[in-house]
């Protein structure tokens, strides 16, 4: 069995029977209850009832390892420094993004089967079910790359109007930047870094906000860092990208989704609404997208240091945008919703990984927000 199109389609068998036949065996593996040589002697005892010799049995084994705990052929662009985001559009289309540029990625899955048996096995090894109901998945992988935390979006073609998945892997790196490093990738001037860390430390509220891959999550976690160390937080987030490792007293929560068939579930919500009855002077919310912003605004409105990000067109357009979260979660009037949320003072607006204005609330008159530009 020295053909190479015989090894793939042997290799192809192979994966077919741990995520479909055998699950279980991965399955258990993935949770740590079994070994991982177990699943490579499993391999092994298969390909054996299957006829095949020692030397071919080594190089499936080899090609069979590659494919479960790494990444398989997006492992080069995964370890690529300079690549952000990774996306899968179809089996012969990857795009990247590479110091903020989109391009073609020189990549090709051998086939649409091979695609998308490649995204069944993305999302096994990261416990993920990928069933009807399940079709649309958003998970975080921490622990395979020692370089990048890896959040990955799945939809599957059952929702999509095409016939294979698409996947987008967004990388975190773990090893944080700087503020001195976001100087020099031109993120901000020395002005503004420090008027932002004086920001992180007496302004009463900061929220940041741009379209998505701004740099809002980027510039917010280094940020993180320049909180007094005599404050406590907490920070709540849909995906596990805002982290510190120095701040003593600092929370970090993430939501639980159905990935699976099973009903258990917390979203920002349910955190949010823990995090009020928790001893915080920080109340943290990695990226408001819907009713959690009520929650802001009740932490806010009883003096707590409130940060968040938010999708807006400017600094000045992004309460707009916040107090609109808020009025579908309550029945407060737009006018009380913003006179409520004024607490937070510092509104940063990015666009393509640049700090373009930043602007400080001053109050309000005539039932609007009076704002006064300090950059931009």
């Amino acid at each position: 069995m020295d053909d190479n199109s015989e090894l793939d389609i042997m290799l192809d068998e192979l994966l077919n029977y741990f995520i479909h036949v055998e699950r279980q065996t991965l399955l258990l593996v993935e949770r740590g209850i079994k070994d991982k040589s177990e699943l490579m002697l499993a391999a092994d005892a298969y390909l054996r009832t299957r006829g095949v010799s020692a030397e071919s049995r080594k190089r499936l084994i080899d090609h069979f390892s590659r494919f479960i705990w790494g990444y398989y052929i997006l492992e080069e662009a995964i370890n690529d420094k300079d690549i952000s985001d990774i996306k899968v559009l179809s089996e012969n289309n990857v795009r990247i993004k590479r110091k903020g540029r989109r391009m073609n990625a020189d990549i090709r899955f051998p086939s649409k089967s091979d695609y998308k048996r490649f995204i069944s096995m993305v999302a096994v090894k990261n416990k993920t079910n990928l069933s009807d109901v399940n079709a649309i998945q958003s998970f975080t992988d921490k622990e395979s790359n020692s370089n990048f935390i890896l959040r990955f979006n799945i939809a599957t073609d059952f929702v999509n109007s095409c016939d294979v998945p698409y996947l987008h892997i967004r990388k975190i790196p773990k090893k944080k930047y700087t503020i001195k490093n976001l100087i020099e990738l031109n993120m901000l001037d020395e002005k503004t870094a420090d008027y932002l860390i004086n920001a992180a430390s007496n302004s009463s509220g900061i929220l940041f906000t741009g379209k998505g891959a701004s740099g809002k999550t980027t510039l917010m976690n280094v940020l993180l860092d320049y909180i007094p160390h005599d404050k406590s937080g907490l920070v709540i987030q849909e995906n596990e990208e805002l982290f510190s490792n120095s701040h003593p007293d600092m929370m970090f929560q993430h939501i639980v989704s159905t990935h699976g068939e099973g009903k258990i579930q917390y979203d920002l919500k349910d955190l949010g609404r823990n995090g009020l009855l928790t001893d915080l002077d920080y109340f943290i919310i990695g990226e408001i997208k819907g009713g959690e912003a009520l929650y802001l605004l009740n932490a806010s409105y009883t003096g707590h240091r409130c940060w968040a990000s938010v999708h807006g067109m400017s600094s000045t357009e992004a309460f707009n945008k916040l107090a609109d979260y808020v009025k579908y979660e309550s029945d407060y009037s737009l006018t009380d919703i913003k006179r409520m949320l004024i607490g937070i003072k510092t509104i940063v607006y990015m666009k393509d990984f640049k700090v373009c204005e930043i602007s400080e609330v001053r109050g309000m008159e005539n039932g609007e927000i009076v704002y006064e530009k300090i950059l931009g």
